[in-house]
């Protein structure tokens, strides 16, 4: 799974949880870093989770370049904003889920387990 937040502390508290839960977790700082990854080839994640409002490639950003090249690769989006407008534009654009800051752990694991 990859995870994405530009909140270093978020993310490496989320990415403890997932890995206390079994998963398997490559986080990254940025869209950019992980979108060049999948892009590239270099990971073939199972899932993505990525914070919505990060700077130059947002989640909602990263997740239209994932759907264009990878449609049936899950993502999952998180936001500490609650922006209906952008919690609707994402899952138009085929989120899987979008959950709120802070992050009910055992709501998205059985999230990321229903994937």
């Amino acid at each position: 799974m990859v995870l994405v937040d530009d909140d270093a502390e978020n993310c490496r508290a989320l990415g403890e949880l997932l890995n206390a839960e079994g998963f398997e977790v490559f986080s990254f700082p940025s869209g950019e870093g992980a979108w060049s990854v999948i892009a590239g080839g270099e990971l073939r994640p199972d899932a993505v989770v990525a914070d919505i409002r990060m700077p130059n490639l947002d989640g909602v950003g990263l997740l239209r370049r994932i759907k264009a090249s990878f449609a049936t690769l899950p993502v999952i989006l998180v936001s500490a904003f609650p922006d209906e407008a952008v919690w609707a534009e994402a899952l138009h654009a085929g989120a899987h889920d979008v959950f709120p800051k802070p992050i009910q752990g055992p709501a998205l694991v059985r999230a990321l387990l229903s994937i």
